[in-house]
């Protein structure tokens, strides 16, 4: 991207964060979500932002914007009436799934609805083999009028899923063609370009998904256009994929899907970013907002990637119950944990905290906006650690006894205010240290190994108490952490990955055919660069395999030993693999082949050039509180409690808990006996204690 003025902006389900760089500039603005249509919110936002620091929208060279509106079309069923065309005998691969229970204790289990009722699956003759040859022609005649039925009934998008398009999509792209000629309105996804991969039911459930949301965000992408370019924006508008990376518009007009986990991955890549900036390789990211909490795991110097992901899931944390999505995406643990977080009674006489959000709108008690239930976050004003004076730095004043009121629903447990707020406080932290184990074990780790770098409005105040159950050997508060996620937007490199399934053992693998292979997938990927401006020559090439023992289900990624498959390859690569596997399960199981299940390959843009300023160094100790506030632990009690201002603090500075920091966008929470110092770069370090 070109240097000058860029803006971030991330759609959160609370707060819209916009981050302003460039010119030695670091600016930023919270205003609340608009529920009904995001981009008010977001378009207000970037108005404000700019008048309050004196810049026009012609100042800026670079828009990236990050967006729930993918994510909540599925969940909420607001995309298109979308059509489907397949093979003989498929028409209901979207209701057989994987034929498996997510959970089999569970006598009333639900799977999610299908995208497209069976009304509007209609099947096709014509077959491809496994190995692409054409066993039965396609008639384009056909196609066309079964897509002329769904377009008389209704149907605004069309996804084009054959049997085995992933080995051979001349049927899928004769479909296309002629469809498209004849109804030139409908909106087209076809697997073999959305998901060329193996398994019919993922391939199926990501085309049509992709299809089910393209008019939407066509019509979203138009108007953000109109909007910027009647304010006379003249840089270039990016968007932010669910693997971190940054596109430009026209490809997100062609696969919407990417888009699905938008939001979220600016937070892990920030992370991971200032994660190298503070010396730290390893660390796990613990997003932390106003409806969820997301929790990532970066690896030497980079968050964990996942080849799919599951959207609209009937049970929010059972793994299986909702539609997968084969895209690459951040590997994020997400769980409803969040300021908004509502708290309530349950039959059995015990308190719980979540999943459901009060969001933006009402918001919780204590913004003044009509919300009369209890959440995390009037709990923490209750608790003394958010000043309601100086919330978003003074432009959101808290009703600290809207929130007590709303705390009081819960007397009938048998608590008061104050110990309601703490059982909502704790068990939030406990929700969000128990998924953040579960995560991080699961990928054969140990969380007692991982500092946790801290950001979003919520997650200061609560990391240090995660961390403690955790036994996590310390927090880091980054700068400007309230808004890091669309800081993370503007560090994010333009990237695109492409994968293609090719199954076949490796003893039998033909190198020259992956070398074929994977120059076409790198022609596609340059060009999807190139629309996003990167230059030919700063374009990175990474290379990863998708392989599994003979026998087995779980695919694991391997990076390619090298690009030229020289003599030897085959073997490297199987060295490879069995590190990896051995690294991930402990074990390396003798007298099973290797199999291949196809090939990835990821195209990136140089990172943006973000340099931290360092703070002014000090003498050992901290300088006076700036002021004292009435503050509930455990260990203490209700006691007054020092409170520094942020922009106070220097390098070298150390505060002993218990303390708050209390900076614009949000609070750092110093817990009894945690230790806090700052390092160079005005990081805040909390040791934490009780491990």
């Amino acid at each position: 991207m070109s240097a000058g003025y860029r803006v971030g902006i991330d759609i959160g389900g609370t707060f819209t964060d916009l981050v302003l760089l460039g010119g030695g500039e670091l600016r930023w603005h919270k205003v609340l979500t608009t529920p009904q249509d995001p981009a008010d919110a977001a378009l207000a936002g970037l108005d404000q932002l700019l008048a309050a620091h004196h810049h026009a929208i012609e100042d800026c060279t670079a828009i990236v914007h990050g967006t729930t509106l993918v994510t909540n079309a599925i969940i909420e069923r607001r995309g298109a009436p979308t059509g489907l065309l397949t093979t003989p005998g498929f028409r209901d691969v979207l209701e057989m799934g994987r034929e498996q229970r997510y959970d089999i204790y569970d006598l009333f289990l639900r799977f999610p609805d299908p995208l497209v009722p069976r009304r509007w699956r209609l099947e096709v003759e014509e077959r491809v083999d496994r190995d692409g040859r054409v066993r039965c022609p396609l008639v384009e005649a056909e196609a066309v009028d079964a897509a002329g039925r769904l377009v008389q009934e209704g149907v605004q998008a069309l996804a084009i899923c054959f049997l085995h398009a992933y080995r051979n999509p001349a049927h899928e792209r004769r479909a296309a063609a002629a469809i498209k000629e004849a109804f030139p309105d409908l909106a087209l996804s076809i697997s073999s370009e959305v998901a060329p991969e193996i398994r019919e039911f993922e391939r199926t459930s990501t085309t049509v998904a992709n299809a089910y949301v393209q008019p939407l965000v066509e019509r979203y992408l138009q108007r953000l256009d109109r909007e910027l370019d009647r304010r006379r924006f003249r840089g270039r508008l990016f968007l932010v994929q669910s693997s971190g990376g940054l596109v430009a518009p026209e490809l997100v007009r062609r696969f919407p899907i990417r888009l699905l986990e938008s939001g979220p991955a600016g937070g892990a890549t920030v992370a991971a970013f200032l994660g190298r900036r503070a010396g730290l390789a390893d660390l796990m990211s613990f997003d932390m907002g106003g409806t969820t909490a997301k929790i990532c795991l970066v690896r030497s110097g980079r968050p964990e990637r996942a080849p799919e992901m599951e959207a609209a899931r009937v049970h929010r944390f059972k793994r299986g119950s909702g539609l997968p999505v084969k895209v690459p995406v951040l590997d994020l643990m997400e769980i409803g944990a969040g300021g908004g977080s509502i708290a309530r009674p349950t039959p059995l006489g015990l308190l719980q905290v979540g999943p459901e959000s009060a969001g933006a709108d009402p918001g919780p008690a204590c913004y003044g906006l009509g919300g009369d239930r209890p959440t995390a976050t009037d709990a923490c004003l209750v608790l003394g650690y958010l000043d309601p004076a100086r919330f978003l730095g003074g432009t959101m004043r808290l009703d600290q006894e809207a929130a007590g009121r709303a705390l009081d629903r819960l007397r009938s447990l048998g608590l008061d205010r104050l110990e309601a707020a703490w059982g909502v406080y704790r068990i939030v932290c406990e929700n969000m240290a128990r998924a953040a184990r579960v995560h991080v074990i699961e990928k054969g780790e140990d969380p007692r190994r991982f500092p946790v770098i801290a950001f979003g409005g919520a997650g200061p105040l609560h990391a240090a108490r995660v961390a403690r159950i955790l036994a996590a050997p310390r927090v880091i508060v980054p700068p400007v952490s309230g808004v890091a996620s669309a800081l993370g937007f503007l560090v994010a490199p333009a990237s695109f990955e492409l994968s293609r399934s090719d199954p076949s053992e490796l003893r039998s693998l033909e190198p020259a055919r992956v070398r074929d292979l994977y120059a076409g997938l790198e022609r596609q990927a340059r060009r999807a660069l190139a629309e996003a401006g990167v230059p030919e020559q700063a374009v990175r090439l990474e290379r990863w395999s998708e392989m599994r023992l003979s026998g087995q289900f779980n695919d694991i990624e391997v990076p390619l030993p090298e690009r030229d498959f020289a003599d030897g390859w085959k073997e490297r690569l199987a060295a490879a693999f069995n590190a990896e596997y051995e690294r991930r399960y402990h074990a390396v199981l003798d007298g099973h082949q290797p199999l291949v299940l196809g090939w990835r390959l990821r195209a990136s843009g140089p990172e943006a050039d973000l340099s931290l300023p360092e703070a002014p160094v000090a003498a050992e100790g901290a300088p006076p509180p700036a002021r004292m506030r009435r503050a509930y632990f455990p260990e203490t009690g209700l006691v007054e409690v020092p409170v520094w201002d942020r922009g106070a603090l220097r390098a070298g500075h150390r505060i002993l808990g218990p303390a708050l920091v209390d900076e614009a966008e949000s609070t750092t929470l110093v817990n009894p006996q945690d230790r806090l110092t700052v390092d160079r770069l005005g990081f805040l370090h909390i040791e934490v204690s009780g491990r």
